[in-house]
């Protein structure tokens, strides 16, 4: 694809689906969303980024999460309207492109970059910021009460400030 198409491509494709949204019309989101899935599908049928080049899946991986966010953006904006889940299954069923070639593209990238060191980047913060996530994303999901997340917490913010120290280069 031409670098000069990208830009107004880009735009086109974030505005298409939130206009609708805004003036919460369904029918029209639908429209313009599915004008948004096949111009992310035709870029990733063109530019085949299962041929193993990593530039190629990055670069489709762009078009198809600019259309999944605009989907997104106009599932946020439709909430201050009513429910939106009939614009929420459109985005969910909309997204496989995007799935799809998030997947390749880890598929590629994730074995150069885990290996037995990623802990020890920066130091031993890594391990700390990845702690202190695992302990936030397990506080939000199961555990509503205050009282009961104040221990949890602080128990995870002691493992991570562990993990720190084991963590750190001497």
């Amino acid at each position: 694809m031409k670098a000069s198409y990208t830009l107004p491509l880009s735009i086109v494709m974030i505005v298409l689906p939130i206009f609708p949204a805004l003036v919460n019309s369904f029918p029209a989101f639908l429209a313009d969303a599915l004008i948004d899935f096949i111009i992310a599908t035709y870029i990733l049928i063109t530019e085949k980024p299962w041929a193993n080049d990593i530039k190629t899946a990055i670069s489709t991986l762009y078009f198809t999460a600019l259309a999944t966010f605009a989907d997104t953006a106009g599932v946020f904006f439709v909430i201050a309207y009513q429910d939106p889940f009939k614009f929420a299954l459109v985005t969910l069923v909309l997204s496989i492109p995007f799935i799809y070639n998030l997947f390749l593209v880890l598929k590629q990238v994730l074995p150069s970059v885990i290996k037995s060191d990623i802990l020890y980047v920066g130091n031993g913060f890594f391990a700390f910021v990845l702690v202190l996530i695992i302990g936030a994303v397990i506080g939000r999901l199961f555990i509503t009460n205050f009282y009961a997340l104040l221990p949890l917490y602080t128990g995870f913010l002691i493992l991570a400030i562990i993990a720190l120290f084991y963590f750190r280069k001497k």
